[in-house]
């Protein structure tokens, strides 16, 4: 077999760092850490809004605050303890005051999470560099001994603490919460993340607990209304000089469980923001970062690996549908294999969906450097993978290491590519006589007695580029013909890395087709 004979060729993995690439060296200028999401590469950098950390045991309802506060369901909520693994981040913004706010794995024995003391050790990590903690326990569950240990670390940091006692859920519950009080932090809030009850009390505690000299330009005041008379005046309506700044390209990263997604986005980021372990399954949720490369801003979401819909529990299917509503967003999907395993069914499952979203496409092949790179070992690789993958052999395939950070340059500019050809316009003069030109020299087969007729062709839409043909009848055309213009006009224009849409409008005999805009 193809890929037996490739492995034969495998290698150890070397840990010399003169193996790493430099491809973090090579970059224009610093990492960024755009507003997208939250770098948190950041901390302990200067910051523009106080970063607000949440923590607590296992299953008080953290996640449930925090999409409360961000005002929209960002991270997975579940009643199994240890769902939350990655340092989930968003903006909350209240009365004016704009955070930072980070969610976290809860930290405690409660825990059924097998990567728990990994999970806590990032939560540390992160708590040490915060602005403000806020310490979320459960009002049904009472004080707990892991409770008062974690009370205790809270208190040696030094940081301003808000205790926030979740599932409050009516004021006849508040009795048996008053016990909270005895641990001594203050403020106290009795809230219900859920309902969203005195979850005001909790925001204006955090605005009155930051010191906002540090962050001047997170505070926001409305101005006054002024009746407007006579004219503007000119300082107003002058229009600002400054350019506009060039969006993001939004890359997905997907593929199926352990082929080393969050290892490559890692590698790309330059820290290890993403959890890793060979654990199926680690990342849960769709995780963004944004980092600049030679000029361009790049917003990069890890989603969690694709399995069965028959094999998930209720877990894996808010993993899932997270993954499917960031690919359904996003502009490029990078699509990882792993070419010790070779191109698997999932993968294929994987490739299906991602078709389905007609989005840029770039394949990364990790761990190649188990691999001896070689032109013919390259060769008979993508021999292996598009004969898999039929129909995404207008993907750039790139030969990538997570591990020793090579083929990162390449990859990058792969997605450049893709992203600019998944904008493209075509020259509206040359998609007609391209078209005209080749259905003439390549008529499309006889049916019935009947030929197809092409009466206009155009590009409806960019992103992914469509192209609309008004034809005569739609039952002439042949599955194997529009295979044939696809490629025609992939050969004539700039199309690589990315999918195309064809659309077909049937014309009846005597209607005169619309009028195409020169």
């Amino acid at each position: 077999m193809l890929h037996d004979a490739l492995r034969s060729s495998s290698r150890t993995r070397s840990t010399q760092s003169h193996r790493k690439a430099s491809f973090h060296a090579e970059r224009a200028g610093p990492v960024s850490t755009p507003p997208i999401g939250y770098n948190l590469g950041a901390m302990g950098k200067a910051r523009e809004k106080p970063l607000v950390i949440i923590v607590g045991r296992p299953n008080t309802g953290k996640s449930t605050l925090f999409n409360r506060l961000i005002g929209r369901r960002l991270a997975i909520v579940d009643e199994l303890p240890g769902v939350t693994r990655d340092l989930i981040a968003g903006e909350c913004e209240w009365n004016g005051a704009h955070f930072d706010v980070i969610d976290t794995g809860g930290i405690g024995k409660e825990s059924e999470d097998p990567l728990q003391e990994l999970v806590a050790a990032r939560t540390w990590e992160t708590v040490a560099d915060c602005d403000l903690i806020i310490f979320v326990t459960d009002a049904r569950a009472g004080i707990s001994e892991g409770e008062l240990e974690f009370r205790r670390v809270l208190m040696r940091l030094g940081k301003p603490v808000i205790l926030a006692v979740n599932k409050v859920d009516h004021i006849t519950h508040e009795a048996a919460a008053a016990e909270f009080y005895g641990l001594g932090i203050e403020p106290t809030v009795l809230i219900s993340a859920i309902s969203g009850r005195r979850v005001d009390e909790l925001c204006d505690a955090m605005k009155a607990s930051v010191d906002w000299q540090r962050f001047p330009d997170a505070i926001t005041v409305a101005p006054p209304k002024r009746k407007r008379r006579g004219k503007v005046r000119e300082e107003e309506a002058a229009p600002s000089t400054e350019e506009e700044a060039q969006p993001s390209i939004v890359v997905i990263v997907m593929g199926k469980q352990n082929v080393g997604k969050s290892s490559l986005v890692n590698a790309l980021l330059a820290e290890d923001k993403i959890l890793v372990s060979e654990l199926p399954g680690t990342t849960r949720d769709a995780i963004s970062a944004a980092f600049e490369y030679e000029g361009r801003r790049f917003e990069l979401t890890d989603t969690a690996g694709m399995q069965k819909l028959s094999r998930m529990d209720d877990v894996d299917y808010y993993s899932f549908t997270r993954a499917d509503r960031a690919a359904r967003m996003g502009e490029v999907c990078l699509l990882v294999l792993d070419a010790e395993r070779g191109v698997e069914e999932m993968d294929k499952r994987v490739a299906k969906r991602i078709e389905d979203y007609g989005r840029g496409v770039v394949i990364a092949l990790n761990k190649w450097d188990l691999f001896e790179d070689s032109e013919a070992t390259r060769a008979a690789m993508t021999e292996h993978v598009f004969g898999e993958l039929t129909k995404l052999t207008f993907a750039p395939l790139v030969f990538v290491s997570a591990l020793e950070a090579t083929g990162l340059g390449e990859l990058m500019e792969a997605i450049v590519s893709a992203h600019a050809n998944f904008q493209r316009k075509v020259n509206p003069q040359a998609l007609r006589e391209v078209i005209d030109e080749e259905t003439t020299i390549y008529p499309p087969p006889v049916v019935k007695n009947r030929n197809l007729e092409f009466h206009a062709v155009r590009q409806a839409r960019s992103a992914p580029p469509t192209f609309v043909f008004d034809i005569n009848d739609e039952k002439l055309l042949r599955q194997a013909y529009r295979n044939f213009l696809e490629n025609t006009l992939r050969r004539h224009f700039e199309l690589t890395g990315t999918h195309i849409r064809l659309r077909f409008r049937e014309v009846k005999r005597g209607k005169k087709t619309r009028k195409r805009k020169k």
